[in-house]
């Protein structure tokens, strides 16, 4: 084989290795975008989750001290006082 074979052949290599690593490059990349948007649903699906969980517990308290206006008035009033003399300190 001559020097100028040699020279194109390890021209298609180095070409073929370049279609390879951009092959892979995208590879990666698909893979990751698709592992982030994965990760981001994930975490759509649970503040979601975690919204309408603190939007009954919010519904809820409001039912509680409707029902029983002196008993929570008592109780933030204690739970005032606790804080304040923790924070005070």
């Amino acid at each position: 084989m001559n020097q100028s074979a040699e020279t194109e052949a390890l021209k298609k290599d180095l070409e073929q290795l370049r279609r390879d690593l951009k092959a892979l490059a995208d590879a990666v990349k698909h893979s990751t975008q698709e592992r982030a948007q994965e990760h981001l649903n994930s975490a759509r699906e649970t503040f979601e989750g975690a919204r309408q969980s603190a939007s009954r517990q919010a519904e809820h308290l409001g039912e509680e001290i409707k029902a029983r206006p002196f008993t929570s008035v008592l109780t933030a009033f204690g739970v005032g006082l606790l804080l304040g003399k923790l924070l005070g300190r």
